[in-house]
């Protein structure tokens, strides 16, 4: 029988609160439940062989509510576990409390080799083998299923490639060679992409593809076939975002200077115009659409009603910055935009090589830094001082809460771990 002690704490909390956390349920299948969380809150499990501990983080969890629950890995050992809640709301202490959460930054893919824009750098030999020896073409984005796997959108290489859990890299759409030769169904390998620079990863591991160059929305199911869910008349011009539905029902994406929406029985319609140059889009817990305009160096919310409004940047490439309100703040090609599940969001500028954090009080802070052709910090903690990326286009997170930025312009993925590095 498993021996276990069950603890709570809270850190940076306020007393009368933490007093109330505590674990309701933990059985022997390593399912634990907890309650009276905080409203932004990261709860971090911990394990010792000794309630003296050391203690070491297992794992973390965005919390979801009041209530939460985790079915935890299988432990055949005895161990000791206790629970550690912070508090990660729009203040100071609650962005210190974010960063803590966070671990090491790691390269998943890309060798670096690739650096110029409309050179196809794959080779046959890249094929299965680990995915930090391949050289990637101008990738746009990295997103994962919920297993793990890590699909990525390699604009150059005209296709779609897949890091399995075990590291290695395979092809999972497109052929490596640009064109059109057919819309399916057919195996997603044998049909050609050209320029895909939009992705979208379900959980099951089926995905849709922002097929640019022939202007087309894709969708590879899980048997690996693909379809063409739709064509856009008059095609995409320089399409990056792109968003939809678990059911696909409704799929968002960008083409030049309009935000479009696609749906079974409208088709494709405007629901923006008049920007200048966009990046990436997101969509709110609350259905709002959020898209970056890297030609504006601004951030735009779009109401379910259609009206617009700047939610971050100052339309420049400078000013404001760490502390600052993320409206007075110079965002230089911003394009990554991502929501975190309960602490505001994510934005990555690719000329100014960084990744922004806006917490729900509408304060921006430099999460990584970066400059023009830097590449570094691997094992290390990701914040710790030092420029660690370079250009990147998209950030996103799995579900286990890690992060991963896509570097385009030198072709890596990274990934920063969620797992606290000290109790």
């Amino acid at each position: 029988m498993k021996s276990f002690i069950l603890m709570t704490a809270c850190l940076f909390a306020w007393a009368a609160r933490c007093a109330d956390f505590s674990i309701t349920y933990f059985d022997r299948t390593n399912h634990i439940s907890w309650n009276n969380i905080f409203s932004n809150a990261i709860t971090t499990v911990e394990v010792a062989t000794n309630p003296a501990g050391p203690w070491r983080a297992q794992n973390s969890f965005y919390d979801k509510g009041s209530v939460d629950n985790a079915s935890l890995p299988p432990d055949p050992t005895d161990h000791f576990y206790r629970l550690l809640q912070v508090d990660i709301s729009g203040t100071p202490q609650g962005y210190t409390n974010l960063l803590d959460s966070y671990g090491t930054l790691t390269t998943v893919a890309g060798d670096g080799a690739g650096g110029i824009d409309n050179v196809n750098y794959w080779q046959a030999g890249f094929e299965g083998g680990f995915a930090t020896n391949a050289s990637l073409s101008r990738p746009h984005i990295a997103m994962a299923d919920h297993a793990g796997n890590i699909f990525i959108a390699d604009k150059n290489s005209h296709s779609i490639l897949e890091v399995t859990l075990d590291g290695r890299i395979h092809t999972v759409a497109g052929t490596h060679v640009p064109g059109f030769n057919g819309d399916g169904p057919a195996p997603a390998t044998s049909l050609r992409l050209f320029n895909p620079n939009g992705l979208f990863v379900h959980g099951d591991g089926s995905f849709l593809i922002l097929d640019t160059g022939n202007g087309k929305v894709r969708r590879v199911d899980t048997t690996g076939t693909v379809t063409t869910l739709f064509t856009v008349s008059g095609g995409i011009t320089t399409g990056r975002g792109l968003w939809a539905t678990k059911d696909d029902s409704l799929v968002y994406f960008c083409s030049g200077t309009s935000v479009m929406q696609w749906t079974p029985t409208n088709g494709v319609t405007v629901v923006h115009t008049n920007f200048v140059d966009l990046g990436n889009l997101d969509v709110d817990s609350t259905g709002h659409l959020f898209v970056t305009d890297r030609g504006d160096n601004r951030v735009y919310r779009i109401s379910n009603s259609g009206n617009r409004s700047v939610v971050a940047g100052n339309g420049n490439k400078t000013g404001g910055g760490d502390g600052f309100a993320a409206l007075q703040t110079g965002l230089w090609g911003v394009r990554g935009i991502w929501f975190l599940p309960n602490a505001g969001y994510l934005l990555a500028t690719h000329e100014g090589s960084q990744v922004w954090h806006i917490d729900t009080a509408g304060i921006i802070h430099l999460f990584v830094d970066g400059q023009t052709s830097a590449h570094g910090g691997d094992g290390q903690y990701f914040h710790s001082p030092g420029f660690k990326i370079s250009q990147p286009r998209q950030i996103t997170m799995t579900d286990d809460g890690d992060l991963l930025i896509t570097e385009n312009d030198n072709g890596y993925v990274r990934k920063i771990s969620f797992q606290r590095l000290a109790p």
